[in-house]
């Protein structure tokens, strides 16, 4: 099967060897993450507020953290990220014994043992990388930040002067018509390498990033509190993500 293409005419802006945004990719994550607003016509105040309540709401959980409140964050994150219908069927109806796996795996994103937590949970029915990284990114949301196909596409298309892409997250189409891809992951090899590029290349670059955008005093003002805030990697996620989502390919 022939990979999806990367290449992307609709970005042109790029980054430095260390990350530096361009004027026009940081006046690009600025204006997006402003504006998030997804699903598309949610509003974004609606849908930045609802973000804020889920964190606000792991977090409660987290503090009383047990199999059943890890199971509750599975179930409230998955169902937040929009997971098909029978995969989040299987995560409602997880057993007792699935429910403990959860409460180890989280257990394991939150003390930084990232890729045992990635994987535990990415061994669950109705839970895949992508989904194991949004629940990551609520359980600690001033370091963590989640992947999927928008964003992989944004990151693999964005150029480093001299360097290739930011990213290189391998993906797949999703369909025998070639029209729509994802990001690869169902081949135990091939989810390996994403989950290794999610964890060596893909966060640290969305923290640099982070950084490099309060360092230079560019805020985003969030659009359910109308407060300036500063960045987090979740937050060049979002703005990444709902870019390409508006504006990228399939």
């Amino acid at each position: 099967m022939p990979q999806p293409t990367d290449a992307a005419p609709c970005l042109v802006i790029n980054l430095s060897p260390d990350s530096v945004p361009s004027p026009a990719l940081a006046q690009l994550l600025v204006a997006t993450r402003n504006g998030y607003d997804w699903p598309v016509g949610t509003g974004a105040e609606v849908s930045q507020q609802n973000i804020i309540n889920l964190e606000a709401t792991v977090a409660g959980r987290l503090t009383h953290l047990n199999a059943a409140n890890a199971h509750q964050i599975v179930v409230d994150v998955s169902s937040w990220a929009g997971n098909y219908a029978n995969p989040q069927a299987q995560l409602v109806a997880a057993t007792p014994a699935q429910q403990e796996e959860m409460l180890v795996a989280i257990g394991n994103l939150i003390s930084g043992n990232l890729a045992v937590g990635i994987d535990t949970l990415s061994a669950l029915p109705g839970i895949s990388l992508v989904i194991a990284s949004k629940i990551f990114r609520f359980c600690a949301p001033q370091v963590g930040a989640a992947v999927d196909r928008h964003s992989s596409y944004f990151f693999n298309s964005l150029p480093i002067d001299g360097h290739g892409s930011a990213t290189n997250f391998e993906r797949e189409w999703a369909d025998g018509q070639h029209n729509i891809s994802r990001l690869a992951g169902y081949a135990p090899l091939v989810y390996a390498r994403n989950r290794n590029e999610y964890i060596q290349c893909y966060l640290p670059l969305l923290g640099r990033i982070a950084s490099r955008l309060n360092e230079s005093d560019r805020q985003y003002r969030c659009a359910a509190t109308g407060e300036l805030r500063l960045w987090t990697p979740a937050d060049v996620e979002m703005a990444a993500y709902y870019y390409w989502a508006c504006n990228g390919a399939r």
